[in-house]
């Protein structure tokens, strides 16, 4: 805590002090690793990613090392082409491994619920249901060209061609 004005490197380690009664369930690894995070000057409480929860409050340190530890564990036991996809998936990214893996899962969901209709005496039904989907897409597809057509320079929140349904 060399870069730490003492009064903050007491403070920290008070924290971190606390922080260790209430997780009783840390290993050595993560001991050590949460002291040197601490000794760096940081709190318990931040994590090096600025990861936060759903509701805006900052992730704290072994909620993220946790997860970041877990990340090289499963990459540890996949080979080189599973590793970047894994990584791009978490990414938000696509590959085309992982948009075929994609596809074929709703694929096989389709052939399910299609046998569990048919079985069930509901494909055609369904399959109505379809149909008016598809012309009620359409016809706010041409809606939305019209109003396109009339207002040209307005600017969309959106790219446009994603925006019209594919028939």
């Amino acid at each position: 805590m060399d870069n730490v004005s003492k009064e903050k490197a007491a403070y920290l380690w008070n924290e971190l002090i606390e922080y260790e009664k209430q997780h009783t369930e840390i290993t050595s690894e993560e001991r050590t690793a949460l002291h040197e995070w601490v000794i760096a000057g940081n709190s318990v409480y931040e994590n090096s990613s600025m990861a936060t929860s759903e509701s805006g409050k900052p992730c704290d340190f072994f909620e993220v090392y946790r997860y970041e530890e877990e990340i090289r564990q499963t990459l540890k036991k996949l080979p080189k082409r599973e590793q970047d996809n894994y990584l791009a998936r978490l990414r938000g990214e696509d590959t085309i491994d992982n948009l075929h893996k994609d596809l074929n899962e709703v694929l096989f969901s389709m052939r399910i619920y299609e046998q569990i209709l048919r079985n069930n005496g509901l494909l055609e039904e369904a399959n109505v249901q379809i149909k008016q989907a598809k012309e009620e897409s359409s016809k706010h597809a041409l809606q939305f060209a019209e109003w396109r057509l009339s207002y040209p320079d307005v600017e969309l929140p959106f790219n446009q061609e994603e925006f019209i349904c594919q028939k």
